[in-house]
């Protein structure tokens, strides 16, 4: 299986060594170099299960990507040529190693990518990158274009205080392991990221008064968190990290609501005075503003409606746990999945236009 990954990289180098974007399965320029571990093996399942691979021989082929998948996985060697070639071309997408056999040597070719091409995003969770990789990626981010960065699962050590240095240049951040120390650092930081992740170092367990400081630190920019902690004692601490990310998303939605409702005719539009009677052709022009307007916040208003019942739901379903109280499951039906989603977003429509 790892010769498919080789081939996939042979061929990106071809077209890379001509100077030529590399093609999707469309056709279309590719904006991501994807060599996420988890997609590649399910995309092998699927493919054996579309082959009708008889259920005895298929077991037995899950059970040995188990026991064999280090020997399956992309090393530093393999991705040198590649990231070689890269140099070469005007590469701005997204960078997907996730879960690759990949270290400090790979991390620092990256670094010198990002300061040469505007790579936008880098994604690097669960690879061995350590802290030597991560003062060399904390020096180019200034010099980059980069704006999300995902090291889920990796330990950097103390680098991490130095890429936590340059928050202002990024929008999407997860840090991987922290321990009190860099949780207490990451919390004197000033930034305006809409995401940002990070789990506890089991090692270096966050204190009360680390926790009360980042919950103080989190500003109105920062739409979402992600924790990955086992821990017990963070309960409370999440809890309220959260529903500070959700405040800030209500804010979120009711501006951009609001910025879809203050909009005005703008006379400058070209179509404001293209035709001979400009009175007829504005008052026209003025119904279809007015209408596009009415329906574009209408729209922003359901979908508003429908993040908050989804966050209720998820909170009565947290609340669960605690209560052993079963939410009736037509809720969860209607709120969490894409035809019920769409179910409440109609309701909501009828009942609104009615009105």
């Amino acid at each position: 299986m790892k010769e498919q990954l080789l081939g996939k990289i042979a061929r990106y180098r071809i077209f890379l060594q001509q100077g030529l974007q590399i093609p999707d399965e469309n056709g279309d320029d590719l904006r991501c170099i994807d060599f996420n571990f988890d997609k590649y093996i399910e995309q092998q399942l699927q493919i054996e299960q579309e082959q009708k691979v008889e259920q005895e021989d298929q077991k037995i082929e899950q059970t040995d990507k188990k026991i064999d998948e280090l020997d399956l996985k992309l090393n530093d060697q393999d991705l040198e040529g590649l990231l070689k070639d890269l140099e070469n071309v005007q590469f701005n997408g997204e960078i997907d190693f996730t879960k690759q056999n990949i270290g400090d040597q790979t991390l620092i070719r990256l670094s010198v990518l990002i300061q040469k091409l505007p790579i936008s995003s880098l994604i690097l969770s669960d690879t061995k990158i350590s802290y030597i990789g991560g003062i060399e990626l904390g020096k180019a981010i200034p010099n980059s274009k980069l704006k999300k960065l995902i090291l889920t699962n990796c330990n950097l050590g103390h680098s991490s205080n130095i890429l936590m240095e340059q928050l202002q240049f990024l929008d999407e951040v997860d840090f991987g392991v922290l321990g009190n120390k860099a949780l207490r650092y990451l919390s004197q930081q000033k930034h305006e990221l809409s995401h940002l992740g990070f789990q506890e170092n089991p090692k270096e367990v966050w204190d009360v008064q680390t926790k009360d400081l980042f919950l103080k630190s989190i500003p109105k920019s920062l739409l979402s968190i992600q924790f990955q902690i086992d821990n017990a004692d963070h309960k409370k601490f999440i809890g309220i990290a959260e529903i500070k990310c959700q405040e800030n998303r209500d804010a979120y939605l009711r501006k951009k609501a609001n910025e879809y409702k203050s909009k005005d005719l703008d006379p400058d539009h070209p179509d404001y005075y293209d035709c001979d009677d400009f009175k007829v052709n504005a008052f026209k022009f003025s119904v279809k503003s007015y209408l596009s307007n009415v329906f574009e916040s209408l729209l922003d208003e359901s979908l508003y409606y429908l993040e908050k019942e989804r966050q209720n739901v998820l909170r009565d379903d947290a609340i669960y746990h605690v209560t052993n109280e079963l939410l009736p499951q037509s809720i969860m039906e209607d709120i969490c999945q894409a035809d019920g989603s769409l179910i409440v977003l109609a309701k909501y429509l009828l009942t609104k236009i009615k009105k």
